[in-house]
């Protein structure tokens, strides 16, 4: 195998456990990673690094590296050295930048985008996903690259209102790029790869381990040109990814919630503490409108209509509709049939289903001719778009 750079930014980030300063401060004095690998101790040493320090580069052993390089061609999954001129300038910024990112899809030039990251909570409430939802729909529809987790509650719909807006989405991952995680993300992960792509410094085929993931928000933060909550409990890791944008200076927002929804707690508490109130993507994106006009163009917010999946635009009857058919007589269930014709493709059959058959769970409709993965999709967009309610249990009936 040639031993080409990305070779050797591989190598480099075997040598350091996460969270070592080292490799980054040796990219930044050197740049590339062939050029650590053939410095000699003692060079290393006059620059200021320890004996402790460089210890780990004595390794020069570059098969595991090979296994790994190997395994990318296998698995579709590319690798931006730190010296290539593709690899995000945003991660150069930070202490620890990853020696090597390994990536599936399509990557937007990051010298040339609005990036947001969107992120949250995994037990959202029922405002909470459809301020996602719709958030990062308009996001996307002004021009910005969505940029969020795949985790999920929150994060999972954040990528689902870009895709929605025909916009583009990026999800900066935990474990391998090709390691679909939550696995009920099948779906949502194909949806992307057509939209966007993902990010990983781990590499294909490493399983998620709980803290990887904390370690990985740090990209999050550094990715976004602003950092949005958009719902999120006290304990909710998306504070975290809130903590690294703020040391980075980058702008942090919080969408505020109910005094009621234990979920919004830790989102109202970064408002309390000075993060900015967000409403809509208008409020974060006036400020990048004029820097980039080739990009973002807060018009194209109120021009494109908002819907959900593929859900008609004319979206859900409001309570005068539903209050004016009960008034005449009309009996709910012709209501709830009648609500079908506002859908189509796979969103209606699903409605349809559980209209027929009742409450249901998204396994249920692998015997109907859904992957579940897909059917816990289009239950979601169907639940964010106010057609169907989840009961305890995890089944499904029309609201």
């Amino acid at each position: 195998m040639p031993y080409g750079e990305t070779l050797y930014s591989i190598w480099l980030s075997l040598r350091y456990k996460p969270g070592d300063p080292t490799p980054g401060e040796l990219l930044r004095r050197l740049r590339k990673a062939s050029k650590i690998y053939s410095a000699d101790r003692e060079f290393l040493l006059s620059l200021g690094f320890t004996a402790k320090s460089v210890r780990p580069l004595s390794a020069k052993s570059l098969e595991a590296a090979e296994k790994i390089a190997s395994a990318c061609a296998k698995a579709g999954v590319g690798a931006l050295s730190y010296s290539d001129p593709n690899y995000p300038v945003q991660f150069m910024q930070l202490q620890t930048p990853p020696p090597v990112l390994y990536y599936r899809g399509k990557l937007p030039r990051f010298d040339d985008n609005v990036f947001i990251t969107a992120v949250g909570t995994r037990k959202m409430s029922d405002a909470g996903r459809m301020n996602a939802h719709r958030l990062c729909f308009e996001l996307a529809a002004a021009g910005a690259v969505v940029v969020s987790g795949m985790a999920r509650g929150i994060d999972s719909v954040c990528h689902a209102g870009a895709i929605d807006a025909e916009g583009q989405t990026l999800a900066i991952l935990g474990c391998g790029a090709d390691v679909i995680y939550p696995p009920e993300n099948s779906y949502l992960y194909g949806q992307i790869m057509e939209r966007g792509g993902f990010i990983s410094e781990y590499p294909p085929g490493t399983e998620p381990m709980a803290g990887n993931f904390p370690y990985r928000n740090r990209l999050l933060a550094a990715l976004g040109a602003a950092t949005v909550i958009v719902e999120a409990g006290v304990g909710s890791g998306a504070l975290i990814t809130a903590e690294h944008a703020m040391k980075l200076g980058r702008p942090v927002y919080a969408v505020p919630g109910s005094l009621n929804t234990p979920s919004a707690r830790g989102s109202n508490l970064l408002l309390q503490r000075g993060a900015a109130m967000c409403t809509g993507a208008e409020d974060i994106l006036v400020n990048y409108e004029s820097v980039f006009p080739h990009r973002i163009k807060i018009e194209k917010i109120y021009s494109k209509k908002y819907f959900i999946g593929n859900m008609a635009p004319s979206g859900v009857p409001d309570a005068e509709t539903e209050a004016a058919a009960a008034a005449a007589g009309a009996d709910a269930q012709e209501l709830k049939i009648s609500r079908s014709s506002e859908l189509s493709g796979a969103d209606r059959t699903v409605y349809e289903l559980l209209l027929k058959k009742g409450a249901m769970t998204p396994e249920a409709f692998s015997d109907l001719g859904f992957d579940t993965a897909e059917a816990t999709y289009r239950l979601t967009m169907l639940e964010i778009g106010g057609y169907v309610t989840m009961l305890p249990g995890g089944k499904y009936t029309v609201r």
